[in-house]
């Protein structure tokens, strides 16, 4: 591969990780990095920050959207 192809497959994968993984996504991503040896306590309390951050925004967005209403 030329290093034109590099730069344009680096880029591509970048693109995909900007956007949000969706739990399942997260997940997997976890498993494959404590199969890697990453830190599983590690893993388990960021996707359980992943889960809480993203409750907690959809909790405030029903608050802000009931508040509109009134």
């Amino acid at each position: 591969m030329t290093e034109s192809a590099d730069r344009d497959t680096e880029s591509v994968a970048s693109v995909g990780r900007e956007r949000e993984l969706t739990q399942e996504e997260s997940a997997l991503e976890a498993i494959k990095a404590i199969a890697s040896g990453a830190n599983p306590t590690q893993e388990a309390f960021r996707l359980s920050n992943e889960f809480t951050d993203r409750q907690t925004a959809r909790f405030w967005a029903w608050l802000r959207r009931l508040k509109s209403r009134s």
